[in-house]
């Protein structure tokens, strides 16, 4: 077949003549796969050429969202290291609280926050970008994970304080009254008796009819006449907290009643046992009687 003949007819439109051209089989063979040949590279130059074009766009639009989400990743680390500074400020502001009002402060390694579990697979993947995103990722979770310690703990605080200012406000804490101390607490001699003896409260000189305050929250649990104290008031603060008044020359509570710190609850007389105007005041504490002085926060108080 390669040693074959081939007959080419070509007939022209314009003309009648017909032309005929005889090729070797070979020959023909030859230059229909040259023809094959040559149309797959151009194919394939075509291909690749529109490959490599559109490769090329893909990886410039790549880079330009590289350098995007590589600006946006600083923009992010600036915000998160200005969270970091301001948390470190409320975590201070935290301790102060704590330290002011006498609370617990939160031991350092729980303020890490630190967490754990199963390791997760990763992507066999690094870049510089990734490696930041990765930085940032685990700064705003640790951030989350220290603001919601702190929400815990300003709810602590608040729920701390709320028991103390109630504690605070049924403490006994000022003077009841105006005036200068004439007796101390403690084992003195008994100006009725001549017998050295407990004084169980604080003799407060003053002028007949100088008001008695209230010195904490309080209610009145009895309010009359008793032996050797005379007109006598006694108020329950809570928490084991009860405070007594004698020698009154008047009483201005009944008993069940509630009375505010500074309110008038009496007015200094010499009733009972008493060798002149003054009050007696007592504080009582689970039962137990100790120097009222303990429970006066600010006051001139004048000891003979």
């Amino acid at each position: 077949m390669l040693g074959s003949k081939f007959s080419v007819i070509i007939v022209p439109e314009d003309t009648s003549q017909v032309i005929e051209k005889k090729i070797i089989g070979w020959k023909l063979i030859a230059a229909l796969s040259v023809a094959v040949v040559l149309s797959l590279c151009a194919i394939g130059f075509t291909v690749a050429y529109f490959k490599s074009n559109v490769d090329y766009h893909k990886l410039a639009t790549l880079k330009r969202e590289n350098r995007y989400f590589a600006e946006k990743i600083k923009t992010l680390q600036e915000s998160v290291e200005s969270i970091k500074s301001q948390m470190a400020g409320i975590v201070k502001k935290d301790e102060n609280i704590r330290l002011v009002f006498d609370l617990p402060s939160i031991d350092p390694s729980i303020r890490e926050v630190g967490v754990g579990g199963q390791a997760f697979e990763t992507m066999d993947l690094y870049s510089p970008t990734i490696d930041q995103l990765s930085v940032v990722e685990d700064d705003i979770d640790k951030i989350s994970r220290q603001i919601k310690l702190e929400n815990a703990s300003f709810s602590d605080v608040y729920d701390k304080l709320q028991v103390k200012r109630d504690i605070l406000a049924h403490s006994p804490s000022i003077m009841p009254v105006d005036g200068f101390v004439s007796r101390g607490f403690g084992y003195q001699t008994n100006p009725y008796t001549g017998f050295y003896q407990m004084h169980k409260g604080l003799d407060i000189a003053a002028e007949r009819g100088t008001p008695i305050h209230a010195p904490a929250l309080g209610t009145v649990i009895s309010a009359g006449w008793e032996e050797g104290l005379g007109n006598t008031i006694s108020l329950d603060h809570g928490f084991g907290v009860v405070t007594i008044y004698g020698h009154l020359s008047l009483i201005k509570v009944h008993r069940g009643e509630t009375v505010n710190r500074m309110d008038i609850i009496g007015y200094v007389g010499s009733t009972g046992f008493s060798t002149g105007p003054h009050l007696h005041y007592e504080v009582h504490k689970n039962g137990a009687v100790v120097d009222p002085r303990k429970f006066i926060a600010s006051t001139a108080i004048y000891s003979q």
